[in-house]
């Protein structure tokens, strides 16, 4: 998460130690009681062990005797625990707290979003400059945390945490949010597109679209197309804009993104449409993928919930002993490399045996043999291990009667 408190400095008597407790926590100031750090670091632990998909930002102002806990939370039961931890860490201190719950009340009933464009951006800090971390596609939902100039700091339905610029969302209530589930919910299911402003071929666009973006549908009809007549619907974007897409263009969202798990021969056909997509550091739509935004969406569109990075990714699943010549892997199963085991820092599908997809330079097929011609020496060297997801039904092998 993005350093969001003001800044303070050193002044006469007043000693600030910051503790951003994340990738690991050290003492900073000899004076602050090491109980100090370590109370708030097995708070952390319990309540946040991942900052990617919570908040906890916590400093300590020490002023003699005095210390004062600052910062943002995302849990209630973080808050009262945190300030029972450190006074019984430090019981000669007087220990106060100025922590912000999340999400900030100033946002009032408009805590939800749901995204408005065909793919929006979210990135580390607020500004368009920022580390591009995460997509989101065109109906998306997000939980609104706090609001910073245009940029609305989120939640989305995975929990990962970033800004999204204002303009990229619909902004609604939690009736509205209602509202919007209680339709009729179609998606795109093509790479790309459009949707039109008029029921035509060759109508004005009113938006792009992307596989996987949601609307919610109006009416399905026929119009005039040549001399025959050609079927279309009346869409609805989520921020209330209305459109019109030829009916085979869309399916019923249920079905694009399942809630139950399909075959591992789907995910490997899905993952080889997207063959050729370039890479994109951030990226998971079909505009362009990096390797664990590869994995989430192929999973996702075959009824597989991934969480967002590849080092979150090596946590699900089961282990699978890939074999000394990985003839134990199956189409589907996630390979993961990096410097050891504890450094994950690249995913990819395998097509069974050492073959494998996934998202480098662009989309592309790689093998894990050194005699095959799309031998990747690199990924040989940095292979660490894979994982199943063993919801994923596997289709019979064939008799060899036929």
């Amino acid at each position: 998460m993005p350093p969001i408190l003001p800044s303070l400095h050193r002044s006469g008597a007043v000693l600030l130690i910051a503790l951003l407790f994340g990738v690991g926590c050290k003492r900073l100031e000899k004076d602050l009681p090491p109980a100090v750090t370590e109370a708030i670091k097995r708070v952390q632990e319990k309540h946040c062990p991942d900052r990617r998909l919570c908040v906890f930002n916590v400093q300590v102002v020490m002023l003699g005797a005095n210390l004062k806990l600052i910062g943002e939370l995302s849990d209630t039961a973080a808050t009262r625990e945190l300030v029972a931890a450190v006074k019984q860490a430090a019981p000669n201190f007087k220990v106060e707290e100025e922590i912000r719950l999340l999400p900030d009340e100033t946002l009032g009933g408009r805590r939800f979003a749901i995204v408005r464009t065909a793919v929006a951006n979210m990135r580390s800090q607020p500004e368009h400059e920022a580390e591009l971390s995460n997509q989101l596609l065109m109906g998306s939902l997000l939980a609104l945390l706090k609001k910073e100039r245009g940029w609305y700091y989120a939640q989305t339905e995975d929990g990962y945490l970033g800004w999204l610029p204002s303009g990229s969302l619909a902004v609604v209530t939690q009736e509205g949010l209602d509202a919007w589930l209680a339709g009729e919910l179609v998606a795109f299911n093509r790479l790309d597109g459009h949707a039109h402003l008029e029921p035509r071929p060759g109508a004005l666009p009113l938006s792009a679209l992307v596989w996987g973006c949601t609307m919610r549908r109006l009416e399905t009809f026929e119009a005039k197309a040549g001399a025959g007549k050609q079927k279309w619907v009346k869409v609805e974007l989520p921020d209330g804009r209305q459109g019109f897409l030829e009916a085979e263009l869309l399916s019923e969202r249920d079905k694009v993104f399942p809630s139950t798990p399909g075959t591992t021969q789907g995910v490997v056909a899905t993952a080889q449409k997207f063959l050729g997509v370039p890479y994109l550091w951030g990226g998971s739509s079909p505009n362009g993928f990096d390797c664990s935004g590869f994995t989430q969406m192929v999973f996702r569109l075959n009824g597989v919930a991934l969480l967002r990075d590849a080092s979150q990714q090596a946590r699900q699943g089961v282990a699978v002993a890939p074999g000394s010549d990985f003839e134990n892997l199956q189409p589907g199963d996630l390979l993961f490399f990096g410097e050891s085991e504890g450094r994950i820092s690249h995913v990819a599908i395998s097509l069974g045996g050492p073959r494998f997809i996934h998202a480098s330079d662009f989309v592309q097929i790689n093998s894990l043999a050194k005699d095959d011609d799309d031998y990747s020496a690199y990924r040989r060297e940095t292979f660490q291990f894979a994982r199943r997801h063993t919801t994923l039904k596997t289709p019979p092998a064939p008799s060899g009667d036929d």
